[in-house]
């Protein structure tokens, strides 16, 4: 097998909640010889001028690492927000200042950042200094390649379409046709992810509300597992509205997270924006139909009427009428449950995904 050169990934802080933390610890890239973590922030709150600063030494021992331990390829894992934007661009200049290979993986895209670089010159300016003299980049779908060479990436850079992952830790434990048992007793909608209005959860508590009345022979709940900044509001909001069967976990790992996703039945994640959240790779991989909008990657991974269900709406009564579609067709459930779990099988669990990054790492080191 081909070695792999010197590696550096930047990654946030591991303890952190979230997709890009949660997916560098599913693959564990670290404990391979040749490849390193380098945290580029924390877990603890801190003030304007103790995160500059931090920051600002980051930098500093970036550039000296990447000397001492003589990194051949660094890995750098930006959103394209205004934080990410600015933060990571200074990471990349220094990697050219070096001399050194590097990738780029785009794990989040605001929609509303993009346009924004696009009307500035100074952004346009820093962009095309840094991002767009990237050596190669790995995109979640083929719309994100467009968009970054509309950014200003030369057409001939070479990328890769990549996924994020589904933790198959759990899967030893699964049961697919226990699951689909306990579906036609009582349906479990699941909705796992940061707690914020973006992420679309008064739409999916709204769906889930108006579902309750279209279909009140079935018995069900809505299991919310995630923590966020609206969290406390959203919890009022089901409150003034008595909605019932609602239950709140709060962040899930570890234990929890298991048995959750060995038993819920549906997810529902009617997203604003997304690039391509490992919460829909691991739904898929432990049996659940997938009901979300239509945005960024999860269109290349959910086919409508196929696999699942998906719609550019932000109308709750459109995913209250998917929702009803599944509840009331036991064997259509079944038949989309165990088809996404065979494709996450063949394709997104953590042994598949991290065999193809280090994969892109290896061949690297031929070119």
């Amino acid at each position: 097998m081909r070695k792999i050169g010197k590696t550096l990934i930047l990654v946030p802080d591991l303890s952190l909640p979230g997709g890009v933390a949660n997916y560098y610890n599913t693959l564990n890239l670290q404990a391979h010889g040749n490849i390193n973590y380098f945290p580029i922030n924390t877990a603890k709150h801190q003030s304007a001028f103790a995160t500059i600063l931090r920051l600002i030494i980051n930098y500093f021992i970036f550039f000296y690492i990447v000397i001492r331990d003589r990194y051949e390829l660094i890995h750098i894992n930006p959103t394209l927000d205004w934080k990410s934007f600015y933060r990571d661009s200074v990471f990349i200049l220094i990697a050219r200042i070096l001399n050194r290979k590097t990738l780029v993986f785009f794990r989040g895209w605001l929609d509303t950042y993009e346009k924004k670089i696009k009307k500035s010159k100074l952004k346009t300016f820093l962009f095309n200094l840094s991002y767009a003299k990237v050596s190669k980049y790995i995109v979640l779908s083929n719309l994100f390649k467009k968009k970054l060479i509309e950014l200003g990436v030369p057409c001939e850079t070479e990328f890769f379409i990549e996924t994020t992952v589904a933790d198959s830790s759990y899967l030893k434990e699964l049961n697919l046709s226990n699951k689909y048992i306990s579906f036609k007793k009582e349906i479990i909608f699941l909705f796992l992810s940061k707690i914020e209005k973006t992420k679309g959860i008064y739409i999916a508590i709204d769906a889930y509300h108006k579902f309750l009345t279209k279909c009140p022979e079935r018995i069900s709940c809505l299991t919310i597992a995630g923590d966020g900044p609206e969290l406390p509001a959203v919890k009022k909001y089901v409150g003034q509205l008595n909605i019932p069967n609602i239950i709140f976990l709060g962040y899930i790992s570890a234990e929890k997270k298991k048995s959750v996703l060995l038993e819920s039945h549906i997810m529902i994640f009617p997203s604003y924006t997304e690039g391509m959240p490992n919460s829909i790779l691991e739904c898929m991989l432990y049996g659940m139909p997938i009901i979300s909008r239509a945005t960024g990657g999860i269109t290349d991974i959910i086919q409508q009427n196929v696999n699942g269900y998906l719609s550019e709406s932000f109308q709750p009564s459109v995913y209250s009428d998917f929702l009803y579609i599944l509840a009331s067709n036991n064997e259509l459930y079944r038949k989309i449950a165990e088809q996404n779990h065979f494709i996450a099988m063949e394709k997104y669990t953590t042994e598949k995904v991290r065999e193809r990054i280090l994969k892109i790492y290896r061949d690297w080191k031929l070119s």
